[in-house]
């Protein structure tokens, strides 16, 4: 059974290990979670409070410009509809515009503004303060060796695609 939205994970039980997958699953939620109250809380107006899903698209849009709507909805894990209405509200806040592609005018490329710069700016900011967060109660010499071995583990993965 899982714990609702919001609450803090359960311990292990005495004696019984988490399994790989649910360890990495629970540091990717908490992670998350940590990162979207604290991008909520530095948005200087109510319009530029973002959900996770539209800072999560707006730092995959500035990291990839050019991707279509369909691939970033892929690579982030959300539903096309969703990704529509994640990038209707972007571009309303002029931090994203979607271009026609030259070969094909169907298809739309997603780029992100300069009027988005500060934002991403703050995000990236952000970002570098709770990757520190999440690691510091592990010494350099244990983070290389942790980084390392789930490079590994990403390595294994993908080889195959």
């Amino acid at each position: 059974m899982t714990a609702p939205a919001g609450a803090p994970p359960e311990p292990a039980a005495e004696g019984v290990q988490r399994s790989f997958a649910s360890q990495i699953a629970l540091i990717a939620r908490l992670l998350r979670k940590r990162f979207d109250e604290r991008a909520r809380a530095m948005a200087s107006s109510a319009d530029e409070a973002l959900t996770q899903a539209q800072w999560r698209a707006l730092g995959a849009i500035w990291l990839h410009p050019g991707w279509t709507q369909k691939e970033m909805a892929e690579k982030l894990e959300i539903g096309p509809v969703a990704m529509g209405q994640t990038l209707d509200r972007l571009e309303a806040l002029q931090w994203v515009e979607r271009r026609s592609d030259p070969g094909d005018r169907r298809v739309k490329r997603l780029y992100a503004t300069d009027a988005a710069e500060p934002m991403v700016a703050r995000l990236g900011l952000l970002a570098g303060r709770e990757d520190h967060y999440a690691s510091v109660s592990l010494s350099p010499e244990k983070m290389r060796t942790l980084t390392g071995l789930l490079d590994e583990v990403i390595e294994s993965l993908t080889a195959g695609e």
